[in-house]
This record gives C-alpha cells, sequence and structure tokens, in this order.
C-alpha cells in the first residue's frame, strides 16, 4: 500500500460508543518536467562546490492543495525527511528572499561565506520566480543568519525544528495551488 493511498484511521470504543479519528490520505505529488529546475540544481550545486549541497525538490500537486501542512509534510517526506504537521511557520515572501539568500550564501554552523551575496540573491529569486503571486512560503523556524526571521502576523520566530537527524537544517518551502517546493539545507558543526 502506498503512503499516498493510506488512511489513518483509529477507533476507540469508550462505554460501548465509538469515536473515529481519520486523516485524509497524502497529497500526490507528481514529477514536475520543468527545465528550469534542473539548471536552477545545476548552478545551485556549481556555486556551492566548496561546502554541503542543498536539496531542491520541486513537485507538481495532482489535485487541490488541501491542508498546508498535509502538503509540506508530504514533499519533505518525499525528500527524506519528517514533517513537521502544525510546526511549520509562515513567513512572507521577503523573509523567505532573506532566508534563502543566507542558506545559499553561507553555511549554519559558521558564519563562512561560500557564495557572494549578489549570487546567492540571484539563485533565490530564481528558486521564488518558479512560483505565482500568492504562492505561501514556511519554514522550520530561525536557525541561523544575522537578521530576524517573522512569520506572516508579525512575530518573530525564536529557534527551529528540526526535519532532518543533522544538527542544524533550515530552509523554505513554497506552496502555490499548482507546485510546491523547497531548497534546504542540512549542517554538523
Amino acid at each position: 500500500m502506498q503512503i499516498a493511498d493510506c488512511r489513518l484511521q483509529i477507533a476507540f470504543n469508550i462505554q460501548h460508543s465509538a469515536f473515529s479519528i481519520q486523516r485524509s490520505p497524502m497529497p500526490t505529488l507528481m514529477p514536475d518536467p520543468d527545465r528550469a529546475i534542473e539548471a536552477l540544481m545545476d548552478d545551485l550545486d556549481a556555486a556551492r562546490a566548496e561546502s554541503y549541497p542543498l536539496l531542491l525538490s520541486v513537485r507538481r500537486l495532482g489535485g487541490p492543495p488541501g491542508e498546508p501542512a498535509d502538503v509540506l509534510d508530504a514533499l519533505a517526506i518525499d525528500a527524506g525527511y519528517t514533517g513537521l504537521g502544525g510546526g511549520w511557520v509562515e513567513v512572507p515572501r521577503r523573509i523567505a528572499t532573506k532566508i534563502l539568500t543566507h542558506l545559499i550564501a553561507s553555511e549554519l554552523a559558521y558564519p563562512n561565506e561560500i557564495v557572494e551575496q549578489s549570487a546567492a540573491e540571484e539563485l533565490a529569486g530564481r528558486f521564488l520566480g518558479l512560483f505565482p503571486p500568492g504562492t505561501r512560503y514556511f519554514t522550520n523556524g530561525a536557525c541561523s543568519g544575522p537578521f530576524a526571521i517573522y512569520d506572516t502576523a508579525g512575530g518573530e520566530v525564536l529557534g527551529w525544528r528540526s526535519i532532518s537527524a543533522a544538527p542544524f537544517d533550515n530552509g523554505v518551502i513554497g506552496l502555490s495551488a499548482e507546485r510546491v517546493g523547497m531548497i534546504w539545507a542540512e549542517d554538523a558543526p
């Protein structure tokens, strides 16, 4: 049975009453044939050749997006990570841009510049350009960087929740009506 076809169903029998909790099937993620994605991955790999690689994963949605956390978790799991459920932090596009630029330009554990700022900004812009206006952006929190992270309500984000086994991981996921994609970094001291 495939994950996308699974339903979690837990039945409780308490004093002759039955209660069921059902979780919808995982969203269907399909390959995205957009050649700009492969070109971006090649350019990210070349730019960061002196350090750890970044993960770039972009998928087409096989239906309406449904609950954002379900789609974000499906992409994280598809990429070999764990989901965060309700722990994803929605951020405005300007904050997503700052996070992406920092991830591309630097390392998480050390303040080493790997890619020049202008080149990192261009690569971050190319990722964001894969998504139409109205796209929502999410992260796992504030892991590192010389700037504050604020959610869409204006609240400062402190700390992060890992989705990998690495001591440090951080990234951005974009979610539109037809596409979901992530750039993610894992770093160990």
